[in-house]
């Protein structure tokens, strides 16, 4: 994964709903009445957030009936992960910073 799509990917997760959504996401598939039981605001505020989360390839949708249901999309979550990773401390602040500390 490149750093501008993870910096993509860090826009979509700067709403601190959508953290919560991804969060309850993690443990299982949901649709939006399922997910929209843990919040306050509409469906269509809750709609908004997954068109952003689904646009920006974090979660996935299927349509099922009249549901639609959402789920993180594995792959590009594990890459952000390991861009995450790459920025440890030692990677950033490089050994000078290190050895000062």
């Amino acid at each position: 994964m490149e750093l501008a799509e993870a910096s993509a990917i860090c826009r979509v997760l700067s709403d601190p709903h959508r953290l919560v959504i991804l969060e309850q996401l993690m443990e299982r598939e949901q649709c939006g009445s399922e997910l929209l039981k843990n919040f306050t605001f509409s469906q269509p505020t809750l709609s908004h957030h997954m068109k952003i989360m689904v646009e920006g390839g974090l979660v996935t949708e299927r349509r099922e009936g009249k549901r639609t249901y959402y789920g993180v999309e594995r792959r590009i979550w594990d890459e952000f992960m390991l861009v995450l990773d790459g920025l440890n401390a030692d990677n950033y602040w490089g050994e000078s910073k290190k050895e000062e500390a």
